[in-house]
């Protein structure tokens, strides 16, 4: 497990996942399971995205649902949530390396939640091996 302590404002903090070895493909499927601890319940029920960007910018694997077993709405202070998810690559992915990012959305809106640093998106990994 890799530790992390990145807050995610009005809902919780990302505390921690664990990734299945790389190089990915398409027989080898990233697997990654992220743990939540909420901070309070969302105002909106988040969908997490976990993406695999490749060196021109492209999302080339993706995994979106809601993270864990509830919707974040009605997630309680303290509590930790385990959310497990496999990314599925697309068309365009093609061997090289890749960035691994997770963020939270309204399924509504699209609109991503902001971090405290401004960015919209956890950087989870870098150099990630694409086959």
């Amino acid at each position: 497990a890799k530790p992390l302590d990145v807050a995610f404002p009005r809902v919780g903090e990302l505390v921690g996942y664990t990734l299945n070895e790389p190089p990915f493909s398409r027989d080898n499927l990233p697997q990654i399971t992220l743990v939540w601890r909420a901070s309070e319940p969302a105002p909106v029920s988040y969908t997490a995205t976990v993406q695999l960007i490749n060196a021109a910018g492209m999302v080339i694997a993706q995994s979106d649902a809601a993270p864990g077993d509830r919707p974040t709405t009605g997630w309680r202070a303290g509590e930790y949530i385990v959310d497990a998810h496999t990314l599925m690559f697309n068309e365009t992915a093609s061997p090289g390396e890749a960035t691994l990012i997770v963020a939270l959305y309204d399924p509504a809106t699209g609109v991503r939640v902001t971090l405290g640093d401004g960015t919209d998106a956890a950087v989870l990994a870098t150099g990630i091996q694409i086959n």
